[in-house]
């Protein structure tokens, strides 16, 4: 069946399918135990794969065109659960209730990636491990442990659980070709991360404060606290981190301690 790609829904598909979904394969270590969410199976490719491996493959696909494509190929597959809507509206507790040994492998949509990440990592007692295709930056910004990198999604991940960036795939490798090359990424869940330190609005109260503006250093971003300049310094002086510092250098572990020393000061 023929297909025109859409942009709105940030359609990209594989050409040199192959090379890049064996490797995928290979690292996402699919076993006959697995269950898989697939985000965006688009017509199949790496579908077809996961079916041969996996115990059960769920594939979430918003584009209704696809769904003829995708039925006529895999509907006789007993393992095939194919569920037309968007990802972001779906209830994983309930769709995932029965289910264990849950991975997530898919090349999902690029414009969502930040609300796709949130909404797997707020399912995290259902998902044990994430294997998901990304623009480059955004796996570079996901997986860095310091630097211009950071940002709030870095701590989002950080707070959940472990990136590692995996691979990059040239964006050539694509159809239509996009603007930037792409990345392979793992998110490995805690099942209770830091939440045992420090609530959870808590902490991204302070981060997202800290990363307002990413220009100035971390003792402006702060004072919207309310607290003098050199209450602040005092204080972050005693936490041993420099008033001059900026967000993105500041380690999650001095996070969570300075949203706890604030906290104690109201």
């Amino acid at each position: 069946m023929s297909f025109n790609h859409k942009k709105k829904f940030g359609q990209n598909f594989l050409t040199n399918q192959g090379q890049v979904l064996n490797k995928i394969m290979d690292i996402s270590n699919v076993g006959e135990n697995d269950v898989i969410v697939e985000i965006g199976p688009g017509e199949g490719a790496l579908t077809e794969l996961l079916l041969a491996k996996a115990s059960k493959v769920y594939c979430f696909e918003i584009d209704e065109d696809l769904e003829k494509i995708l039925l006529n190929k895999f509907e006789k597959n007993p393992k095939f659960n194919l569920i037309m809507g968007d990802i972001l509206q779906a209830d994983l507790k309930t769709i995932l209730e029965n289910d264990k040994n849950v991975k997530v492998v898919a090349n999902i949509p690029y414009y969502i990636t930040s609300p796709i990440i949130n909404k797997l990592l707020e399912y995290r007692d259902k998902v044990d491990e994430i294997y998901i295709m990304v623009q480059k930056e955004v796996a570079e910004r996901i997986a860095s442990k310091s630097g211009k990198e950071r940002s709030v999604l870095t701590l989002a991940v950080e707070y959940f659980g472990v990136a590692e960036y995996l691979f990059t795939i040239p964006k050539e490798l694509f159809t239509p070709i996009p603007k930037v090359d792409s990345a392979f990424i793992s998110i490995k869940p805690y099942k209770t991360s830091y939440t045992d330190k420090i609530r959870e609005e808590v902490f991204f109260k302070y981060v997202k404060m800290a990363f307002a503006n990413k220009r100035k250093n971390i003792l402006n971003n702060l004072q919207s606290l309310g607290h003098s300049k050199d209450i602040l310094r005092e204080k972050m002086e005693v936490l041993g981190i420099s008033p001059n510092e900026r967000a993105e250098n500041i380690t999650i572990d001095q996070f969570i301690e300075l949203a706890l020393l604030f906290e104690n000061l109201k």
